[in-house]
């Protein structure tokens, strides 16, 4: 997959195209991108179209916050083999577009498209009238074909980035994954840290988290953690570890969030390396304790209990 920023030069021949913010890949994308996906089969370019920054956040200041990094998403894209991904910068000129305009100017001159492929609620255009109603009605004048994917639902509940957002501010991680459809999760640089966990016989390994990712309440997790192409059932801690430290900052200075992870299985030193943790369950919430014995007495506990959550023998 090629990744295109403000650019349509590359892009030659007749394409699909799906349009949305797709901020989360989650489940419901995931069913545009395998319909986006099968136009490939048909002999046309596949293209994924989408806005920087959304116009949630555009229009209405809303907290620009990821469910996954550029990177991820690049990675998780790549999984689909769309050809293209086009992210075009989303500006006042582009939000006074009309939606005619949009779909003869951008859509048609200049990505040729044949078929687009959207969710139910796709919006693009001024005042967000390109909607699902707009393209329908445009593909029946025989010029483009459209393919409009209803809203996929779970328990009752529409599936959406926002509605995820608000399960992992809400510690609520196993629902938060089971509408992605994978493990949400937080990639960096393993760090050398005090060596307190060594000392207590539960050694840790620490990074602090991409700065635009969305983080779950101060805590304790069950997660999954993958370094240098293995993976280890791991307990984590989010937050700023009061126990040791009055504050924590990052590399550049900054107070910041620190993960904290006991990887089972005894992985060795590991500082500098590229470490992912995918959250799997929320345990408890971060405590200060009185004493470092407390606090190692907790965590022995929470370990315990953590080996019995992924059936550790």
């Amino acid at each position: 997959m090629i990744t295109l920023v403000n650019s349509y030069n590359y892009i030659e021949g007749d394409t699909a195209v799906a349009i949305g913010k797709f901020d989360g890949l989650h489940i419901g994308h995931d069913r545009i991108l395998k319909k986006l996906s099968e136009w490939k089969k048909k002999g046309l370019k596949t293209v994924l179209l989408s806005f920087d920054p959304s116009p949630d956040v555009f229009f209405w200041r809303m907290e620009d916050t990821e469910l996954l990094s550029k990177t991820e998403m690049e990675e998780r894209l790549s999984g689909y083999g769309i050809d293209y991904h086009l992210i075009l910068s989303f500006t006042s000129e582009l939000a006074q577009m009309s939606p005619a305009d949009f779909l003869s100017e951008i859509l048609d001159k200049r990505l040729h498209v044949k078929q687009i492929v959207a969710g139910e609620d796709v919006s693009f255009g001024f005042k967000g009238r390109g909607n699902a109603a707009f393209l329908k009605e445009k593909s029946k004048e025989g010029k483009i074909g459209c393919q409009i994917i209803p809203k996929l639902t779970v328990d009752g509940i529409e599936v959406s980035s926002s509605r995820i957002r608000e399960c992992i501010k809400a510690g609520e991680i196993a629902k938060a994954n089971e509408l992605l459809g994978y493990r949400y999760s937080f990639t960096g640089i393993i760090e050398e840290g005090k060596h307190l966990g060594r000392t207590y016989g539960i050694p840790t390994v620490n990074f602090f988290p991409e700065k635009k990712k969305i983080l779950p309440p101060k805590g304790v997790y069950f997660s999954r953690a993958f370094i240098r192409g293995e993976q280890y059932f791991a307990m984590t801690n989010i937050g700023l570890r009061p126990s040791v430290e009055e504050n924590t900052h990052s590399a550049d200075g900054k107070k910041g969030i620190n993960l904290e992870s006991y990887l089972f299985g005894n992985p060795g030193e590991l500082y500098g390396e590229i470490c992912r943790i995918e959250l799997c369950h929320y345990h408890r919430p971060e405590k200060k304790f009185d004493s470092l014995d407390l606090l190692v007495e907790q965590l022995l506990t929470d370990k315990e209990i953590c080996a019995e959550y992924f059936e550790i023998l």
